[in-house]
């Protein structure tokens, strides 16, 4: 059961890395990637979904 943890802690860190680094390669104000970042690093499931539900959804319109 404690591999099954850590395998998910492992794949939700890679997923919170590849989220910050995709804010930060997006052409978004500063100060919305510091925000965002923020949610992704204190809320790492809920923000990694919805950074990758606004950013895939929106990311024409928005972005």
């Amino acid at each position: 059961m404690e591999a099954w943890s850590a395998l998910l802690a492992l794949i939700v860190l890679v997923a919170n890395l590849i989220a910050i680094v995709q804010i930060w390669r997006s052409r978004i104000e500063v100060g919305r990637k510091i925000i965002w970042s923020l949610v992704v690093v204190l809320l790492p499931v809920v923000g990694l979904v919805m950074w990758f539900v606004a950013a895939g959804h929106f990311a024409k319109v928005r972005f």
